[in-house]
């Protein structure tokens, strides 16, 4: 090989070494990012669960809420029932911060 084809592939050689250098460097900051986003995903996986378990208990309650509520509301008809038979009853006006409306018997009387 003459010796201006090898200094050419030195010549090369180095530059591949330098860009090999540079790509490494590049490669290792990736790792670094990754390995903060798998810890991010992490905790946020981590955050995700308890949100679940918050929504499920919460979940339960509203039921809960909603079995207690059905069972007034039976009582209520019962009531009316026993007091004064098969009556007209109209649900009116809901109030927002009582979350429930007025009962209108055909009597004239209401509940609030």
């Amino acid at each position: 090989m003459s010796k201006k084809k090898q200094i050419s592939l030195q010549f090369i050689w180095n530059l591949r070494l330098k860009l090999r250098a540079e790509g490494n460097k590049l490669k290792a900051e990736d790792n670094k990012l990754r390995a903060e986003g798998n810890k991010l995903r992490a905790e946020g996986n981590k955050l995700r669960a308890e949100g679940n378990k918050l929504r499920a208990e919460g979940n339960k309650l509203w039921a809960e809420g909603d079995k207690l509520r059905a069972e007034g509301n039976k009582l209520w008809a019962e009531g009316i029932l026993e007091v004064y038979g098969n009556i007209k009853l109209e649900w009116k006006n809901y109030d927002v911060g009582k979350q429930d409306y007025e009962c209108h018997l055909e009597t004239g009387e209401i509940f609030k």
